[in-house]
């Protein structure tokens, strides 16, 4: 059964048989690329190289040298040309510490491209992978990291986008005038408010709520159910500016007061052309260009009580497009139970800036620092 010429505790290894001939063992990340060979890791793994030397450009922490080469064993990590100092591209980045591959980042990028205004779940992470619940959560969670560090470059791109048809100095004709040719196809901002998840009367324990009314008062819990539950909000109050055929911005606010909503629009330019309803009387007095439509405007007949034929569009003015855009944001929310108003805000930039990348192009998007930080530019074709 045994071979007595072979010696088990040989030192010499040019004389052990097991040295050349047994495979060597797997790494964690080689085993679970193997399980997705029906992928083209090369071109994910190029666009989240890509998408990281353009938005996060690294340079030496030794001698601030920006010139390294890479090293065919570590897809992470490079050295510099100079003083030939190792460093990660993905420190302190949406990807630091990541430990799986870097392709399924860009995989998770072109995936929420493509699936757009649908969201990427983590469900679907789940399934398209074949990994567990916490490993899909962690990638949602750095997806929406990642979306979120665009927003504000987005909004500078929507004020160029304003400032292109509505230079310095302009003025609206006087209220009531039709203006719907002067501002057709233009950059207009529209804007209102919306809320998701509200707390049903059912979940509120048939109580009234007395500290808050309107939109806000689906969104708060009354005192005494709150303390029983153990938390106070449980929807979320969303604001809305959008830009027809352009890019959308949605935020988290308390209330709709002009505290809470007046620093929201320190992006726009000063000029602007800005329509709502009426649910925002204080902008009139901050904002020249400032037009509302009344939604609950009532015929002008004494014998018909009956609501307005311009209830929805008067003389040009119009909020159509904050409205379509909240629609659209929820029906892409039905695809999650339930979001907790302490992370709202990440699922809100994920749409906004998924629908940006769209409008305005992945290399304006997420070049928009890449320009000037001396990044390169996207090449892979998205």
């Amino acid at each position: 059964m045994f071979d007595s010429t072979i010696n088990p505790y040989m030192t010499d290894k040019s004389e052990c048989i097991f040295t050349h001939h047994l495979p060597q063992p797997l790494s964690s990340k080689s085993r679970f690329n193997l399980k997705h060979q029906h992928l083209n890791l090369d071109y994910f793994k190029s666009i989240a190289i890509a998408i990281l030397s353009t938005r996060y450009p690294r340079q030496c922490p030794a001698c601030n040298c920006r010139d390294y080469k890479t090293i065919s064993t570590r897809e992470t990590e490079v050295v510099c040309r100079d003083c030939k100092t190792h460093y990660s591209i993905t420190s302190y980045t949406p990807l630091h510490h990541f430990k799986l591959p870097l392709w399924v980042f860009g995989y998770l990028v072109k995936e929420a491209m493509d699936l757009h205004p649908q969201p990427l779940t983590g469900a679907h992470i789940k399934r398209k992978l074949g990994v567990g619940s916490a490993t899909s959560t962690m990638l949602k969670r750095r997806l929406q990291v990642f979306l979120s560090d665009l927003m504000p470059g987005i909004k500078e791109i929507m004020a160029e986008e304003i400032r292109k048809d509505f230079p310095e100095g302009f003025v609206l004709p006087e209220p009531g005038t039709d203006i719907k040719e002067l501002v057709k196809d233009k950059a207009v901002v529209y804007s209102d408010t919306l809320a998701l998840f509200s707390a049903s009367q059912r979940a509120n324990g048939y109580r009234s709520r007395y500290k808050h009314n309107g939109q806000t008062s689906s969104i708060y819990l009354t005192d005494s159910v709150a303390k029983d539950k153990g938390k106070y909000q449980i929807g979320t109050l969303v604001h809305t500016i959008a830009m027809k055929r352009g890019g959308v911005v949605f935020t988290t606010v308390p209330d709709q007061k002009q505290r809470s909503i007046e620093p929201l629009l320190d992006f726009l330019p000063r000029d602007h052309v800005h329509f709502s309803d009426e649910g925002f009387p204080w902008l009139h007095r901050i904002e020249e260009n400032y037009r509302t439509i009344n939604h609950s405007g009532r015929a002008k007949s004494l014998t018909r009580n009956v609501w307005a034929r311009e209830r929805w569009s008067k003389a040009g003015v119009h909020n159509q497009v904050a409205e379509g855009m909240q629609r659209v944001l929820k029906t892409s929310m039905r695809n999650y139970c339930y979001v907790s108003p302490r992370y709202g805000q990440l699922y809100l930039d994920e749409f906004s800036a998924l629908r940006a990348m769209r409008v305005y192009g992945v290399e304006r998007v997420v070049g928009r620092i890449g320009d000037s930080g001396g990044g390169m530019s996207l090449r892979p074709s998205f």
